[in-house]
């Protein structure tokens, strides 16, 4: 074959290998939407209020709460204010609201979601599989009607009552959790959801596509980079026992 053939062909397969890199990447990146989790909301550690119904000092409030809780146990709790839960119910919207955001460490499933749906007046607090024999359905229902419920009437109140709930299930997380307290975050990099063989693929396309536009993507490739890194925090992975309590 002559020298210029040879280049050609080798072009060639360079430029195919860049493209199957490129698709791998872009579908790790953006995959397919699960239809489980269609209308189910992403959240971010820890309270989340998308009805508007909390005061922002009970929402930082919740927050500190839950962090402390993670430090101490490693256990992930996440609260949820909604407007409704329509059309889906309210155990489902729940769960597959666990379910989407993985609350709860890999591994432990130490994740509980405390969900509020205002105009629904309705409440569904899901446990992961580690924490159903410390949280059991009947404690959390009585967790939620002594703290959570009698609040629930007056929105203005709402955020006294998951304060009040969120301390009292923190309090029995650290009581009675005898889970492993430490652990790794559950990515290299807050913010961008990928392990260690996506981001050496990831890297691979990187310089590839450096080498072949000699440099002048650096600039675009750190523009991507950077939205990807803000943001909130992650969960840690967790999966939910379908246990827990509704109201």
């Amino acid at each position: 074959m002559r020298p210029e053939m040879r280049r050609i062909a080798l072009a060639v397969v360079a430029v195919l290998i860049v493209l199957v890199l490129i698709f791998a990447t872009i579908s790790i990146l953006f995959p397919p939407v699960d239809s489980r989790f269609v209308g189910i909301p992403t959240i971010y550690p820890y309270a989340n209020d998308n009805a508007g119904a909390l005061e922002i000092g009970d929402k930082e409030w919740i927050d500190s709460i839950c962090l402390e809780i993670d430090q101490e146990t490693s256990c992930e709790v996440a609260v949820l204010v909604v407007n409704t839960t329509q059309p889906n119910d309210i155990s489902y919207f729940t769960l597959r609201t666990f379910q989407k955001n993985a609350i709860g460490k890999e591994g432990r499933d130490n994740g509980v979601l405390i969900l509020v749906a205002v105009d629904d007046d309705a409440w569904k607090i899901e446990v992961g599989y580690g924490l159903m024999g410390i949280l059991t359905g009947a404690r959390v229902t009585d967790l939620a009607n002594e703290f959570l419920v009698p609040e629930m009437t007056d929105i203005g109140s709402l955020g006294f009552g998951l304060v009040d709930l969120t301390t009292a299930i923190g309090n029995i997380l650290v009581d009675e959790y005898t889970g492993s307290a430490g652990g790794n975050p559950a990515y290299p990099i807050q913010g961008i959801p990928l392990e260690s063989w996506q981001w050496i693929l990831l890297i691979g396309v990187i310089i590839l596509i450096i080498v072949a536009t000699r440099g002048r993507a650096l600039v675009f490739i750190f523009w991507i980079f950077q939205g990807l890194g803000r943001g909130g925090g992650k969960w840690g992975g967790g999966r939910s026992g379908g246990g827990g309590g509704r109201g």
